[in-house]
């Protein structure tokens, strides 16, 4: 049904901030035998949620196509939640519902708002739950800014090395061209001269060669690299892959 809190899934907070960075297209409404569920992550009883609609986290759930009832187990897995409750918006408190783990059919015709929402929240989750999530996001913080350093030096790397190609591909032309004497004095025999240059230009195309295959090399390095973070091999932790890699 899902994950539960972990350092191997989002926490919901990340849920939340992937939601606002990423603005994903939502239905007007909810697909035939689905509910849709605004859940937040902090609410205190008392307090309108219909006010803080941009702090909830929103997803269509699949009703059980026999009873019409919400299994709660699919909120908690969709958002790595340890707990959650529903809100009841008539008395601005918690719903005790009598299936724990479910609502029924009638339960969310009641709890619904006027558009069909029916509003949850996370209860303040446990010590352990807390400090799971803490270490979760240092860790990811300390990957982010692994991976920003990893990718600032490749490709201050290869920008050296571009420089590097296009200064050595300069030099050997101005020293085909000549530096500053005559390449080819009155008093020089014209086959020695015709040696001399050919010498120059195997040279030139030497270097030139040598520079463009380490460019190459860099170039298959960067792109390699840039794959293996884009297709999440340089995940988090090899078991999130993508997920966590792009994630974000």
């Amino acid at each position: 049904m899902g994950n539960g809190p972990s350092i191997f899934v989002r926490t919901p907070q990340e849920h939340l901030e992937y939601m606002w960075t990423h603005r994903l297209p939502f239905p007007y409404s909810s697909p035939p035998g689905h509910v849709r569920v605004y859940l937040l992550t902090e609410w205190t009883p008392g307090k309108s949620p219909l006010k803080e609609p941009w702090a909830a986290l929103k997803a269509d759930f699949p009703l059980d196509p026999a009873t019409g009832e919400l299994d709660l187990r699919k909120v908690k897995g969709r958002w790595a939640l340890e707990r959650c409750s529903a809100i009841d918006l008539e008395r601005m408190q918690p719903f005790e519902g009598v299936c724990k783990g479910k609502l029924s059919r009638l339960a969310l015709n009641v709890l619904a708002d006027e558009k069909g929402v029916v509003w949850m929240y996370e209860p303040t989750p446990s010590e352990n739950t807390i400090s799971i999530r803490a270490d979760r996001l240092r860790i990811v913080r300390q990957y982010d800014a692994a991976v920003e350093r990893i990718l600032e030096a490749t490709l201050g790397r290869l920008s050296k090395l571009l420089d590097k190609g296009v200064t050595g591909e300069s030099v050997s032309h101005c020293f085909i061209q000549g530096s500053g004497a005559d390449p080819s004095p009155s008093n020089m025999p014209r086959e020695a001269i015709n040696k001399e240059l050919s010498v120059r230009e195997d040279v030139r195309k030497v270097d030139t060669s040598k520079v463009s295959a380490t460019i190459a090399r860099q170039l298959v390095f960067l792109a390699a690299l840039l794959f293996l973070f884009m297709s999440g091999a340089l995940g988090r932790y090899a078991q999130v892959g993508r997920e966590l890699a792009f994630g974000w």
